[in-house]
């Protein structure tokens, strides 16, 4: 008999099975829920200066894409993809655990659980590279290191294009 061979041998013990894993699944979505809205929040003060930082600069060679928690900037030329550079800004944050993986519609799904990190996250890629991820304490220190590093790539452009 199944009962003697199983820890399950109702449905009612199957649907508490059950219930217990969409439980998890909830703490699991409250608890990135909440880190999402801080993420949002912690945001938004680099993003009044990535703004202002942009808009001193033509939109032929920057190009600025905002979501609620980052921002992506891509400085290039559209006739030299190789050579653009981008950067996605973000609060910084930890991964803590990756869990067992999960079946979801079309792949496998890790649940990965995350934490606040003091500071801001800067990813950044250049070219066909891989990507050299960058940490800063505050959001000045963020625009610092972008200004130089758009500046040299806009007049390289502007350079090249004067030709």
């Amino acid at each position: 008999m199944l009962r003697e061979k199983t820890k399950v041998g109702t449905k009612k013990e199957m649907h508490k099975l059950i219930q217990e894993e969409l439980e998890k699944w909830s703490d699991y979505d409250r608890k990135n829920e909440g880190l999402r809205a801080n993420q949002i929040a912690r945001f938004q003060s680099i993003r009044v200066l990535i703004e202002e930082l942009i808009a001193l600069i033509e939109p032929e060679y920057v190009k600025v894409n905002f979501l609620d928690d980052r921002a992506t900037i891509e400085v290039g030329d559209e006739n030299d993809c190789l050579s653009n550079i981008t950067w996605t800004i973000q609060p910084n944050f930890t991964v803590q655990e990756r869990m067992e993986e999960y079946w979801n519609i079309n792949l496998w799904q890790n649940k990965i659980n995350l934490e606040e990190a003091d500071g801001f996250r800067v990813e950044e890629k250049r070219g066909n590279d891989g990507v050299r991820p960058l940490e800063f304490g505050e959001e000045n220190e963020v625009i610092n290191y972008l200004a130089p590093e758009i500046a040299k790539r806009v007049a390289f452009y502007r350079y090249k294009n004067k030709s």
